[in-house]
């Protein structure tokens, strides 16, 4: 039995909205960076591409993602940063798409995400 893995966009919402309490602000180049650190290590993040320029990494699917989220209401993009702020929708949302295995697979990564970022 194989298990379907969840797209690249619900993926780093679920990071970004499952380990956050709402009101983190969180610097655009450390979430890019955190991301690409991870990426080694978990699967469901293998389809991230990134552009690596001396020690700055970015990605261009993050910034979409996070572009998304922010019409959507669940960040707001201010000065280089990302604030989290409705969350509760989104993670209904998300409980309700995935299967329990697999929420709570990216709500463990959620917290390793926020744990990395020491926010």
């Amino acid at each position: 039995m194989s298990i379907i893995l969840p797209d690249l966009s619900t993926v780093i919402s679920s990071i970004i909205t499952l380990g956050a309490n709402g009101g983190e602000q969180l610097f655009l180049p450390k979430i890019h960076t955190a991301l690409y650190q991870m990426k080694q290590h978990n699967r469901v993040l293998a389809g991230l591409w990134f552009s690596i320029t001396g020690s700055v990494c970015y990605s261009r699917d993050i910034e979409n993602i996070l572009r998304d989220l922010a019409s959507q209401g669940v960040v707001k993009i201010e000065a280089g940063s990302v604030v989290v702020k409705n969350i509760g929708f989104l993670r209904k949302r998300l409980r309700s798409m995935l299967p329990v295995r697999q929420y709570r697979k990216l709500l463990k990564t959620s917290r390793k995400f926020y744990a990395h970022l020491g926010a």
